[in-house]
């Protein structure tokens, strides 16, 4: 008897060493936010995987995500991950316009959702937090038919494609109905105004040719997104032509001489 009892108790002693050989289960290193809200990268201290054996790549059911605070709400997400990287890509899905008050937060789904090579699982209650961005204009927009501004059309464009991004820089894409291109490229700033949401934004282009232009914007909350813009060139100045302002609204360039003409109205994309 006492053999068998010295029997049992060595068989698990050793089930408890296999256990503490796993060593430190993972953790997430980082946690940032695009700056276009596009997507969230998760960054973990170690390589991966959606199972303790060392395989599979973290899918959408090994994470949850949440936002509280601000105007955004989380309408779904897609996770991007190989097995034993240690980064997911989660790519987010946002319902409203986000003003950067949302706190976007990630932790495992299950207490088996996230596995390091020696098969040690991420703690549950293991999580990282990150600021969505109050991202303005940056983004990819288009325009064309009735979108387009009437003073534009008159110029024999019928469509536009601009891609404003996170690093302050952008390149609109303009065609004619002949299917010419002219591309123009360049930095841009941007900020609230003192009115309910309408940005104030400068341009300062610098392909094909160096130009400064000033103007506002407003992102209306609708699927897809959409933006009224509308901006005039300051430097070099044209005689008569002034910026619109936020205070005077859409259709205040040169105080109100045009009209909509100059307002250019854009969906967003991807």
């Amino acid at each position: 008897m006492l053999g068998i009892l010295i029997s049992a108790f060595a068989f698990t002693s050793c089930d408890k060493d296999d256990d503490e050989d796993k060593g430190d289960p993972p953790v997430i290193a980082s946690f940032s936010v695009a700056a276009d809200n596009s997507t969230a990268t998760v960054a973990f201290n170690e390589a991966v995987y959606k199972t303790e054996n060392k395989t599979g790549n973290l899918d959408k059911a090994a994470f949850s995500l949440t936002i509280t605070g601000g105007t955004a709400t989380l309408e779904d997400y897609t996770v991007t991950h190989t097995a034993g990287s240690n980064e997911a890509v989660i790519a987010l899905k946002l319902n409203g316009i986000a003003n950067g008050q949302e706190v976007l937060a990630v932790k495992p789904a299950t207490a088996n959702a996230i596995y390091n090579a020696n098969g040690a699982a991420m703690a549950v209650t293991e999580s990282k937090s990150a600021n969505l961005k109050d991202v303005g204009i940056i983004g990819k927009w288009e325009s064309s038919g009735l979108n387009m501004a009437p003073l534009l059309i008159g110029a024999g464009i019928d469509s536009v494609y601009a891609d404003f991004r996170g690093d302050n820089t952008y390149l609109v894409e303009s065609f004619t109905a002949d299917g010419s291109k002219t591309t123009l490229t360049g930095t841009f700033t941007q900020q609230r105004s003192s009115v309910a949401g309408i940005w104030k934004i400068t341009v300062n282009q610098s392909s094909p040719n160096a130009l400064v232009s000033e103007g506002i914007f407003q992102v209306i909350d609708q699927s897809p997104l959409k933006m009224k813009y509308e901006i005039a060139q300051t430097d070099p100045a044209i005689v008569g032509v002034t910026p619109p302002t936020a205070e005077q609204g859409f259709g205040s360039t040169s105080a109100g001489a045009f009209g909509t003409a100059n307002v250019q109205t854009y969906l967003k994309i991807n």
